[in-house]
C-alpha cells in the first residue's frame, strides 16, 4: 500500500522491489499485481504502439507471474494488500 495510505507501513510485507519503471507504471495503476503474484498492463496500454520500451518494458510482461518472491511467508507480499491494490488498479482501467 502507498506511503499515504492508512496501511502503507514501511514493513517488508508492504513492499515489492521493482525497477524505476515498473514501479512508476504501479504508482500509476498501468500496472497491477494480481494477488497470485501475476502482473497485468492496463488494457488501454496494452493496445498502444509506441516502440520497443513499451513493448518490451510493459506490454510483455502482461499475465507473467513475479520470478523472484521470498521464501518465507512473513516476507512475502501480504495477499490482502495486493488484492486491496490490485482493485484499486481495476478500477483505474
Amino acid at each position: 500500500m502507498p506511503d499515504g495510505h492508512p496501511k502503507g507501513d514501511p514493513w517488508v510485507y508492504n513492499g515489492l522491489s521493482l525497477c524505476k519503471i515498473h514501479h512508476a507504471a504501479f504508482d500509476v495503476s498501468v500496472l497491477g499485481i494480481r494477488p497470485d503474484l501475476v502482473v497485468e498492463i492496463r488494457k488501454d496500454v496494452l493496445e498502444q504502439e509506441d516502440g520497443p520500451m513499451l513493448t518490451h518494458g510493459l506490454q510483455e510482461c502482461h499475465n507473467q507471474r513475479l520470478l523472484v518472491v521470498p521464501l518465507s511467508e512473513r516476507l512475502k507480499p501480504r495477499r490482502d494488500y495486493l488484492e486491496e491494490r490490485y482493485e484499486i488498479f481495476r478500477k483505474a482501467g
